[in-house]
C-alpha cells in the first residue's frame, strides 16, 4: 500500500514540465481576516506518496476533507493510479467561505485511511473589530 511522504497546503503550486520538480508557494498556516465571513480565494492541497511493489496501476482513492472552524466539512474525492515509485496528488480549492475564527482543518486520506492533517489558524486581524 502507498505511504504518505508529505502533505502541505499552500496558496499555489507549480510543477516544472522538464524536471517534474514541484514548488509550493506560500504555505498556508494562518488566515487573518478583516471581518467575517471571509473567503479564501484559493488553496492547494499537495500530497506526496511513496509506492510499494505491486502498486503499479492500482486504483487509489484520495479524499481531502476541509473542516471549517464552525465544524462544517466537505469531502473531495478523486481516484488515481501510481505508475512510479513516487506520485503526487494535487487538489485545488477555490472560494472557501469561513463564517468565524478558529481552526481550518485540511485532512487527507488514502483508500479511507486517514494519512495527515494540515491545520490553519483563522483569526481576526489585529486591530479589527469585525464590524462594517
Amino acid at each position: 500500500m502507498a505511504e504518505l511522504e508529505y502533505f502541505l497546503v499552500a496558496e499555489s503550486v507549480s510543477v516544472d514540465q522538464l524536471t517534474n520538480r514541484i514548488s509550493l508557494f506560500n504555505v498556508v498556516e494562518q488566515v487573518a481576516a478583516s471581518k467575517f465571513p471571509v473567503t479564501i480565494p484559493q488553496i492547494v492541497a499537495v500530497a506526496g506518496w511513496n509506492t510499494d511493489k505491486g502498486d503499479d496501476n492500482k486504483d487509489f482513492q484520495v479524499t481531502v476533507r476541509i473542516t471549517s472552524p464552525d465544524g462544517e466539512h466537505k469531502d473531495h474525492t478523486h481516484n488515481f493510479s501510481m505508475p512510479a515509485k513516487r506520485s503526487r496528488s494535487i487538489l485545488i480549492f477555490q472560494g472557501i467561505e469561513l463564517a468565524c475564527a478558529g481552526k481550518l482543518l485540511v485532512e487527507v486520506s488514502l483508500n479511507g485511511e486517514h494519512a495527515a492533517t494540515h491545520s490553519i489558524d483563522v483569526e481576526l486581524a489585529e486591530g479589527e473589530h469585525g464590524s462594517s
